[in-house]
């Protein structure tokens, strides 16, 4: 563990520690993604243990990372025993989005960077914010709350497909910001 600092204001949840996992101190993660690549990545995390506050002044430097059984093993900076993971059980974790690694794919996008955008649709109408994402199975669906406060609407779920998608931009100083869909304001 390192000294008190701040931590940044991009943190992400990404996962949370299900266990200890052998003698030596490493922690065995269950994460939030199917593709935790931000857990594999990120120098630093940071973790809050419940009931706790959100106390997010411990940053814990990540010494190794890898995939086991679906799950990720991490070691950490000053955790050396099992006695010393086990009191981490239960921890949510964070990782500073600036740690996520670039997206490969011009059609690939982290979930958080989603979070927020206004969609429309062909005729420009706007359907609302994205206010969360799922998974079922076959593909990702965007959870759009309405744009209307009047309407009884109040969430409408668009599959996250090529089909479908027509734009996304996630760039804010863009005029285009937001995503496009070829989606009806009464579907």
């Amino acid at each position: 563990m390192s000294q008190t600092v701040s931590p940044p204001v991009d943190l992400v949840l990404v996962g949370h520690v299900l266990d200890a996992q052998g003698i030596r101190g490493l922690i065995k993660v269950k994460p939030y993604s199917k593709e935790p690549l931000a857990l594999f990545s990120a120098p630093i995390i940071w973790l809050v243990k419940p009931p706790a506050s959100l106390d997010l002044s411990h940053p814990f430097s990540v010494k190794t990372s890898k995939e086991h059984s679906g799950q990720v093993l991490l070691g950490l900076d000053g955790v050396s025993d099992r006695d010393q993971a086990l009191v981490l059980k239960g921890s949510a974790i964070y990782v500073s989005r600036a740690d996520f690694p670039s997206q490969a794919d011009d059609d690939s996008f982290y979930w958080v960077d989603l979070i927020g955008l206004p969609v429309t649709n062909l005729q420009g109408e706007a359907l609302g914010v994205v206010s969360d994402l799922m998974d079922n199975g076959a593909q990702s669906i965007l959870c759009v709350k309405s744009a209307d406060a009047k309407s009884d609407k109040g969430e409408q779920l668009i599959p996250f497909i090529k089909t479908v998608i027509q734009s996304v931009t996630v760039d804010k100083s863009s005029e285009k910001y937001g995503i496009v869909v070829d989606w009806q304001l009464d579907w």
